[in-house]
């Protein structure tokens, strides 16, 4: 991952990019520059696939039909360290996304409206897809 220079000798650390199941199924579905969005967005970044949130993958995976074509791959981003699975307590993934959004200063890449609405109405930043390009919704 890039690491963006503030200053001289200082260093920013990589923004964490919590990722739901939606946001990855659709890149995978229409392959898109997403990470170099991602980096034009916010900077350096650490992609998160909470534990939640993968279990809904392997869940999607497991079922029959094109979604699950989809999330296999997606899962395959976590299985290839591209992305890092981070253990979480909660069952819930929306819960468990905005949660740690709110408790690391996270963004959260979604395409899901209900949990854009919540995450909005929590003061944390977006990103989606427009257009087959990743973008920040803003507050």
């Amino acid at each position: 991952m890039a690491v963006d220079r503030v200053g001289p000798g200082k260093v920013r650390r990589p923004r964490k990019v919590l990722f739901d199941s939606s946001f990855l199924i659709a890149v995978m579905e229409h392959p898109t520059p997403w990470q170099g969005d991602i980096l034009e967005n916010v900077g350096g970044f650490e992609g998160i696939v909470l534990q939640p949130v993968y279990a809904e993958l392997r869940r999607l995976a497991d079922r029959k039909g094109r979604q699950s074509r989809f999330a296999k791959l997606a899962l395959g981003l976590v299985e290839s360290d591209a992305v890092r699975l981070e253990p979480s307590e909660g069952t819930r993934a929306d819960e468990e996304l905005v949660s740690h959004a709110l408790r690391d200063g996270a963004v959260v890449a979604t395409i899901d409206g209900g949990l854009i609405r919540q995450l909005r109405a929590s003061h944390v930043e977006v990103l989606s897809l427009r257009s087959g390009r990743v973008e920040k919704r803003l507050n």
